[in-house]
């Protein structure tokens, strides 16, 4: 029997099964039988298109996989001269960026140092004029200089970019908050499969949910 042949006669199969379906409403215990006689039927069709399609999607996937390890074999050859380089720019990137940030605390001290220089001349002057007050508040005024940029000097290379991922550790779990906690969905529901109604967990709500399972043939 030729594939065309069978796929025919699975798309006739689904119209006239479908159309059982779709077309029965079940108001007895006659239609709810037959309701599930159909859903029988759907089930072994099911099975009729899986077992036509399993040996395509087995060919297909064999042919996907060997192209994929072709592929994969090339990009690895790639890998040690990219790992290389990555190192290389990471580690420069890195001091480069040691160094900005150097020469921005260093410029931050030198700009605090000569704000405070400052206050204290103005301040100075003031006592000498006699305005003790002013030169009290002078003094006792917050020291603010805006902080100083350095610009990068690490270019930028197309198709390129430095990133940096924050990631975290866990230290005390009593000292979380509790919105950042989760339930143990896996143990929870070890519980309630075993203990059913009779489930007695504290802020857990316990209730049944229904759905018609088919048959298995």
């Amino acid at each position: 029997m030729t594939d065309e042949i069978v796929v025919k006669e699975i798309e006739q199969e689904i119209n006239t099964v479908g159309g059982q379906a779709l077309s029965l409403v079940v108001k007895d215990n006659a239609t709810y039988s037959q309701a599930g006689g159909i859903l029988v039927l759907h089930k072994n069709l099911e099975k009729k298109i899986k077992a036509y399609f399993k040996p395509l999607k087995d060919s297909a996937h064999k042919a996907w996989k060997i192209i994929c390890n072709r592929e994969n074999e090339e990009i690895e050859k790639l890998e040690p001269a990219i790992k290389h380089l990555n190192k290389q720019m990471t580690t420069w990137n890195l001091e480069q960026e040691r160094i900005r940030k150097e020469q921005e605390d260093k410029l931050r001290r030198e700009a605090e140092k000569a704000e405070e220089e400052r206050r204290l001349q103005s301040a100075l002057e003031a006592e000498k004029a006699g305005a003790k007050e002013e030169a009290e508040a002078i003094l006792n005024e917050p020291v603010f200089v805006p902080p100083p940029i350095v610009e990068k000097t690490t270019p930028k290379v197309a198709g390129q970019s430095m990133t940096t991922t924050w990631r975290w550790k866990l230290e005390d779990i009593n000292l979380v908050p509790r919105q950042y906690l989760t339930t143990n969905d896996t143990a929870i529901n070890a519980v309630v499969r075993s203990l059913k109604d009779k489930t007695n967990i504290a802020g857990i709500k316990i209730y049944p949910e229904s759905s018609m399972r088919g048959v298995r043939q």
